[in-house]
Order: C-alpha cells, then sequence, then structure tokens
C-alpha cells in the first residue's frame, strides 16, 4: 500500500483502525455523498413547496386563499427571524454557521417568498402590473439575503430574477396575456448583462469580496454573453463580423480559463469557438466533401485532446 497515511502508520502518527480507515477512503471503498444529499435536500424543499402551493390552490376557496396567504408571510416572518438569531456577522470571506439547517431554512424561505409573490399576483390578477417590479423587489432581497447569509443557491436565484425583471423592462411585454418578446432587445439584453456579470465576479474577486461567489457570476455572465453572441450571429445582418468577433473573445477566455484550470468555462468557449469557427468557414463556401470529413474528424480530435489533457484539470 502506498500514500501518506501509509507513511503516516510506519511512524506511529495514526493507530491501526484510523490506518484502515484512510486506506478505504485512498482506495475509494468509501466515498462522500455529501453534494448527493444536499442536492437531494434542495430539490426535495422545492418540490415540497411547488406542490403544496399547486395542491392548495386547487382546493381552498377564497376565503383560505387569504388564509394561506397570511400563513405564507408568518412562515417566512417565522423563517427570518430564526435565520438573523442563529445567523454569524457578516464577512467578506465565507462565513460557516455550524447549525446544519441553516442553509436550508434561508433557501426555504426565499422560495416561500417567491411563493407569497406569485400566489398575490395570480390570486388578485396583477401579473401585468407587478410582475416587473415584483421581479426587481425579489432580485434586490435575494442579493441582500445571499451576501448577508453567505448562501450562493440565494445569489444564483437573485441574479435570475434580476436577469428577468431587466428583461421585461427593455421589451416590455406582457407574457401573461400570450405576447412575444423582442428578440434583437433580449440578445442586446443578455450580451450586456452576462459582459457585466462577468466584471462584477472579477471586481468582487479582486477586492477579495466573497470571492468564492466569483463562480456562480462568472458562470451566469458566460452563458448569457455566449447565448447573446450566437443569436446575434445566426440572426443579424453582420453575421460574418459576429462570428469572428466571438471567435476571438471565446478563443481569448478558452485560453484564460485553460490557462487557471476553470474546466467548466474552458468547455463554454470551447464550443462556443468551435460553432463561431464552424460557421466562418461555411460562409467561405468550404467544399462540400471536405465538409464531410471535416465534422467527424474535428469532433474526434476535440475528444482525444480532451482525454489526453484531461489531467491539466485534475486539481480542480
Amino acid at each position: 500500500m502506498t500514500g501518506l497515511h501509509k507513511e503516516l502508520f510506519d511512524q506511529n502518527h495514526i493507530d491501526q483502525n484510523q490506518f484502515q480507515y484512510l486506506d478505504l477512503v485512498q482506495n475509494r471503498k468509501i466515498i462522500s455523498v455529501y453534494y448527493e444529499l444536499r442536492l437531494t435536500l434542495y430539490l426535495g424543499i422545492m418540490l415540497f413547496t411547488g406542490g403544496i402551493g399547486y395542491i392548495v390552490y386547487q382546493n381552498l376557496s377564497d376565503l383560505l386563499h387569504i388564509v394561506l396567504m397570511a400563513l405564507l408571510g408568518v412562515s417566512i416572518a417565522a423563517g427570518g427571524y430564526y435565520i438573523h438569531v442563529k445567523s454569524k456577522p457578516y464577512g467578506r470571506q465565507t462565513v460557516v454557521v455550524e447549525h446544519f439547517y441553516f442553509d436550508y431554512i434561508v433557501v426555504l424561505v426565499s422560495l416561500l417568498i417567491i411563493s407569497l409573490f406569485t400566489y398575490v399576483q395570480v390570486y388578485f390578477d396583477l401579473v401585468s402590473v407587478m410582475l416587473q417590479w415584483t421581479s426587481f423587489i425579489t432580485s434586490g432581497l435575494f442579493l441582500l439575503m445571499a451576501y448577508r447569509y453567505d448562501n450562493k443557491i440565494v445569489l444564483s436565484m437573485g441574479i435570475t430574477a434580476l436577469a428577468a425583471a431587466f428583461g421585461l423592462t427593455i421589451s416590455p411585454v406582457d407574457w401573461y396575456s400570450g405576447g412575444s418578446f423582442n428578440e434583437l432587445h433580449i440578445y442586446i439584453l443578455s450580451i450586456i448583462m452576462g459582459a457585466s456579470l462577468l466584471v462584477i465576479g472579477q471586481v468582487f474577486s479582486v477586492k477579495d469580496i466573497k470571492r468564492h461567489f466569483t463562480f456562480t457570476y462568472h458562470n451566469f455572465g458566460l452563458l448569457l454573453f455566449y447565448f447573446g453572441m450566437l443569436t446575434l450571429t445566426f440572426d443579424s445582418s453582420i453575421e460574418a463580423i459576429m462570428a469572428l468577433l466571438l471567435l476571438l473573445i471565446s478563443g481569448g477566455i478558452g485560453w484564460y480559463s485553460w490557462k487557471n484550470k476553470f474546466f467548466l468555462f474552458f468547455m463554454y468557449s470551447c464550443i462556443t469557438s468551435y460553432i463561431s469557427f464552424t460557421y466562418l468557414i461555411l460562409e467561405l463556401g468550404m467544399d462540400e466533401f471536405l465538409m464531410l470529413w471535416y465534422f467527424p474528424i474535428s469532433c474526434i480530435t476535440a475528444v482525444v485532446l480532451l482525454i489526453k489533457h484531461r489531467s491539466h484539470f485534475s486539481n480542480d
């Protein structure tokens, strides 16, 4: 047997039981399911709140609807008081609360807030009037909660709500009545907001403000930015210029991601670069015979290179 635990055992730093346990971990006979259980619990909370809301809405009378909204408000207040009492003071770094259920209750309170806002809008037929404003309010509240209670999931919910709010502001469409968005505005919005999230995440990282939130900002930012650029490439009057610009940008981000071992962002950039490069060579009029070989050869080459250099990201 090899490994640090063997050396510790030989030097009498650990006993036989500790050595056997570490050996099982080393040989992957014992694995951690911590993140899987957290994901399952988060999913359970979402399904529970959604299911209860739907069942109750379908079966209660008007009076009980009011009672239910009041109960949601009381639940939010009780949950807010609990997390306020159990929370630690705000810190620029990661703040860990020892209570096991703390993060789940923060997420549950956030979901209950969405449920209450949605319930009020639908019940009183105020969707067309309040949807935009409640999106802004929800976004601001979630972002505040995310930083105050150090929760990445609530941060993601806040960014999502902010995107929805700005989308409705730039393209004021009443989706409740069956309208449609102005697609050009959505593409431009996606690019601007994606770039803004990338800049915000990088600035906060440099300023050492919740640096562990940087991944969330960059993940949303890249997805929004690449989506906007790709759709604008295929739906504008300057397709070739947009494709070339996107190829240069995604290539630069891909190189930066490779250098800093950001595997997910590297994959985003590779896929985007491949699409934009393929679009350019198609615009140049590549021979049909060469096109028959281009796709299988390029895809196989990409997979082989990724497998060959997989150890580059092994520490992530």
